[in-house]
């Protein structure tokens, strides 16, 4: 693991780049190092499909079936709330917007990735929310790891690593996250940041796709771009 953290880090001196076993990553989240993801990992391999980009689904029928690690979840992480299993995966280099959630997010890395996060506790609200790129951090993630971000942590896609290659995460969270609002609220202050249900995104004004589905463009500073090894 090491290697590719130092690999990483000298593709990449923008950014301080790190093991998700390191302390500076308690700020953000914790890893389930108690969990046993194999079966998971197995079953959503066989059927993970290829893109181009990235793709998110919240909401994966196969991948919710019953298994030892989707109970110990639901059971251990949600305390019995009902949770959704979907997943992230493709090719992606760029940070290009940051969300938070109000209810814990768990990955599942069936790859190695890079992940970007900060804290939601450093945006500045009002009227206008914005958040400094500069406060970002970079960790590593091994494949086979299972990753819990709390849920003031501000997160994206996954990079993936390797030069030509990809990255594929498990992705739990309260059942319905990311799914579409059914009603509009006032814009104005934290709700200008409400993106979809239980999903609150701040894009980097240079991503004009977001910025054309009506992202607020609350990122400040300059975008972060990964090169893989």
């Amino acid at each position: 693991m090491s290697t590719v953290i130092e690999r990483l880090q000298a593709a990449n001196p923008h950014v301080t780049v790190r093991s998700v076993e390191h302390a500076a990553f308690l700020r953000y989240g914790r890893v389930l190092d108690r969990l046993d993801p194999r079966e998971m990992i197995a079953r959503s391999r066989a059927i993970l499909p290829g893109t181009d980009g990235v793709a998110y689904e919240p909401s994966v029928a196969a991948l919710e079936e019953p298994s030892a690690l989707n109970s110990a979840i639901i059971h251990e992480v949600y305390g019995g709330m009902d949770a959704q299993v979907g997943w992230c995966y493709g090719s992606n280099l760029q940070m290009g917007a940051l969300e938070y959630h109000k209810g814990s997010e768990v990955n599942v890395c069936l790859t190695e990735a890079l992940l970007l996060v900060g804290d939601q506790r450093d945006i500045l609200y009002g009227d206008n929310p914005t958040y400094d790129t500069r406060l970002v951090e970079a960790f590593y993630a091994p494949e086979g790891c299972v990753v819990e971000f709390h849920p003031w942590n501000l997160h994206y896609a996954p990079i993936h690593v390797i030069r030509g290659g990809s990255f594929a995460t498990l992705v739990y969270l309260p059942r319905n996250t990311n799914t579409d609002l059914a009603y509009q609220v006032p814009s104005v202050g934290e709700n200008k940041l409400l993106f979809a249900v239980n999903k609150w995104l701040l894009a980097h004004p240079d991503v004009s796709d977001l910025a054309a589905q009506g992202a607020h463009p609350g990122l400040v500073g300059d975008d972060i771009v990964i090169t893989p090894v």
